[in-house]
């Protein structure tokens, strides 16, 4: 039997890794942060079998790519799937189904394909075999909580006024795996099953009420031993008892009884000698310093320390902990308390290098930095740890940082191994193999020259808008693009985001690097166009992170979908970020044309506009699916910006957007597939520059492509006025009749990649 462990990422800004561990049969996945999924595709990590999740936290840094994951997993034909967490998991998920079909009365979710559990627990659980593998959850909570959810009130001397948190998510009587929603309307009569009463009824659980629920701050730890392992074969004793080597062998090394030829009876026992128990590891989450004294007091690790009971011995330790856990000496002292064999694999922003995760995006931004490292930089990344291990003179004698795609080997023989790992990322390597190539450079000469006759010193309202581009991509995470996610940066007035697509934070770390808290500071408002998942699934990770950078006397405006107020409600009792408070909500159906929001709405709508400087602000119904809105911006300052969203051609987004100052407009599918468009109401390329010449868009940006590949439509030389994105691209907006001289250039670089990817392909499937 081979089994191990692999590490897919490494913790940084975005979270903590995700854990896997493999076995022949069955795979098991610890934790699921934004951008998973993409680091799936890059790795070729392959999750059909994978069963079961483990969640160590509730928080949206643990969770954030389980939506997304799921989608993906049930497109790849996974059938069943239980999803293990602390209380509020059930909330979580049923929260959901505001952008993920769950279908609650037949407890069959996630395009109707994937049979999904939740596994939900508010202490520590005894192990359960799932498999080969079976699991322990140990729940900590921080100090001042009580084991069962209590919080002890500050000058509580008694504790007889402590708080009860609520139990775990309610579930129906009837049937245990089904979450109870309040009705906010009567159902229908049940003989009258009609097709439009059953749309109803799904939009009706779309708005009802969850139950309430409040954070439960649980930092749950996982001990898991895999299946025991058989004894050796003793093949002097199976000859003594008269058994010829052969298939019998065989048999009672599977643990068969045989019969020999004289009827004899022969138990494996005979033969085998004693079972001894399967490899043992720990996954340990120890956020802050608050979990510390819970952790280290905990009874369910002790008979695992300080033992000379070799089974007791964990082979690993992997710690998941905050950078303040690992400099606390009583967790080093709780560290070494195993047995000086054991692995530990250490795991903090500080002592994990912050390496390229994505290379083959970052191998053509350096390509395109040929052209301009401003307009196309490339991803910021270290390659060494803020802080090393060895800093620390009291850690265990085995103690490794963790990285990505790190293996740990469990069977059949226990070690770290490196091999799956690939060379680091380095730029100026990278920028030496691009310049070998004289056919590419010579083509970035040419188009150097080219721009460098463009004048763009003529002054126009919004000429020093930046744009920054950081996902391009449509439908899920790819290796070149990222989802939906546009920055656009004012001079005077902050920034405002137009859609977040899962691994916007991310994005924003490899485009800002350290000034990446600067940059959230400066987040005035984030803009949703509809609820398809690769449009806003990274907007908690925003809200979150910028809920711990924000300026006291500001707000941050979401503006979205009226539906999405629901969802940013519900999941703020699972983890609080300032909802309603420091962060709110103005819906996209208050601002339509000939509307306006009133009473409290209006008040946060006016204060919008004077923290950002518009004149006026406009959402627009569009050709896609259900609440999906465009946007059109005017500023005091005389400049126009539409964004289309998703969107067939549409008319109201033209006579919205008269002459704009720049139209930032999808454009998913190439000209030939313009049947396909149609189905899926999105854009060609060609329809999206009409709309911008009909608008009479002084500017027209292309985005929201498919990712299939990183290669760019052509565009005719007349069209000097429309350009083509790629991610983390920053362009200021009197730039904009640069790009198209790089259009050629750009061709040829993705050229390679291209066949490559079309010759990975052919491999793939002639498997």
């Amino acid at each position: 039997m081979k089994a191990y462990i692999q590490f897919v990422g490494q913790s940084s800004v975005e979270g903590p890794p995700s854990i896997i561990v493999h076995y022949d049969s069955q795979r098991y996945m610890f934790n699921c942060r934004e951008g998973t999924q993409r680091l799936f595709v890059e790795e070729r990590v392959r999750m059909a079998k994978l069963r079961d999740i483990y969640l160590t936290r509730v928080e949206w840094q643990n969770i954030g790519g389980l939506p997304g994951m799921l989608l993906t997993l049930a497109d790849a034909g996974v059938k069943d799937l239980t999803i293990h967490g602390s209380k509020n998991l059930t909330h979580f998920m049923a929260a959901t189904r505001q952008f993920v079909n769950h279908l609650q009365r037949t407890n069959r979710s996630i395009r109707t394909s994937l049979a999904l559990d939740i596994d939900e627990f508010d202490q520590s659980t005894e192990s359960a075999n799932k498999g080969p593998l079976r699991v322990s959850s140990v729940v900590v909570l921080p100090d001042n909580q009580g084991l069962f959810g209590k919080k002890r009130r500050r000058g509580d001397e008694d504790g007889d006024k402590d708080m009860e948190y609520p139990p775990c998510t309610p579930r129906s009587n009837k049937n245990p795996d089904e979450i109870v929603i309040a009705e906010d309307t009567e159902p229908g009569h049940p003989l009258a099953d009609t097709k439009t009463q059953q749309r109803q009824r799904s939009f009706d659980m779309l708005r009802a009420r969850l139950p309430h629920t409040q954070p439960f701050p649980a930092a749950t730890s996982y001990i898991c031993r895999g299946p025991k392992l058989p004894g050796k074969f003793n093949v002097n004793a199976a000859k003594g008892l008269g058994i010829t080597p052969g298939p019998l062998f065989g048999q009672l090394q599977r643990g068969q009884t045989i019969t020999l030829e004289d009827g004899r009876t022969i138990e494996p026992n005979q033969v085998m000698g004693p079972s001894s128990a399967g490899h043992l590891f720990l996954i340990i989450d120890c956020p802050s310093l608050a979990y510390v004294n819970n952790l280290i007091t905990n009874d369910a690790f002790k008979q695992y320390q300080q033992t000379d009971i070799k089974d007791n011995q964990p082979s690993t330790v992997i710690h998941l902990i905050g950078q303040d856990v690992l400099e606390d000496k009583r967790y080093r002292d709780w560290m070494n308390l195993f047995n000086p064999k054991t692995e530990h694999i250490v795991s903090t922003n500080d002592v994990c290098a912050q390496s390229v995760l994505y290379r083959s995006h970052a191998h053509g931004q350096v390509k395109l930095s040929k052209l301009d490292d401003e307009i196309f930089p490339v991803p910021k990344y270290s390659n060494t740890a803020a802080r090393s291990l060895t800093e620390y003179t009291d850690l265990p004698p085995k103690c490794i940082p963790l990285s990505n795609m790190l293996q740990y080997n469990l069977e059949p023989k226990p070690g770290v191994d490196r091999s799956p790992q690939r060379p680091e990322f380095d730029h100026e390597k990278a920028s030496q193999q691009v310049e070998k190539n004289q056919e590419f450079m010579g083509a970035v000469t040419k188009a150097r020259e080219a721009a460098s006759s463009v004048d763009i010193n003529h002054a126009f309202p919004g000429d020093n808008i930046k744009i920054i581009t950081l996902g391009t991509g449509s439908s899920i995470p790819s290796k070149y693009r990222n989802v939906s996610a546009t920055l656009v940066k004012t001079p005077e007035h902050g920034s405002m985001m137009l859609d977040a697509g899962e691994g916007t934070l991310g994005q924003m770390m490899r485009r800002f690097g350290e000034k990446l808290d600067d940059e959230l500071r400066q987040l005035q408002c984030i803009f949703v166009s509809h609820l398809h998942a690769d449009h806003h699934l990274g907007v908690i990770q925003l809200l979150t992170k910028w809920a711990k950078v924000y300026i006291f006397d500001r707000k941050l405006y979401v503006v979205a979908p009226f539906i999405f107020n629901t969802w940013l409600h519900e999941y703020s009792q699972v983890e609080s970020f300032g909802f309603q408070d420091k962060i709110v909500m103005i819906r996209n159906e208050s601002i339509l044309t000939n509307r306006s929001p009133a009473n409290t709405e209006l008040e946060q709508f006016n204060g919008l506009k004077s923290a950002m400087g518009i004149s006026h602000l406009e959402a627009v119904n569009v050709i896609h699916c259900r609440y999906a809105y465009g946007l059109t911006i005017d500023h005091q300052t005389g400049w126009r910006l539409v964004y289309s969203g998703d969107t067939r051609p549409c008319d109201n987004l033209v006579q919205a957007g008269q002459n704009a100052t720049l139209l930032i407009h999808e454009a998913t599918l190439e000209d030939g597939m313009k049947a396909e468009a149609i189905a899926k109401r999105h854009s060609t390329t060609q329809e999206a520059v009409e709309i911008g010449q009909r608008m009479n868009a002084r500017y027209t940006l292309l985005n929201h492509f498919s990712q299939r590949y990183p290669k760019i439509p052509s565009l005719s030389s007349e069209q000097s006025n429309v350009c083509f994105s790629f991610d983390l691209m920053s362009v200021a907006v009197k730039q904009i009749p640069v790009l198209p001289k790089y259009t050629e250039a750009i061709s040829l670089l993705f050229k390679e990649e291209a066949e490559a990817e079309e010759a990975g392909d052919d491999d793939r499937n002639s498997k």
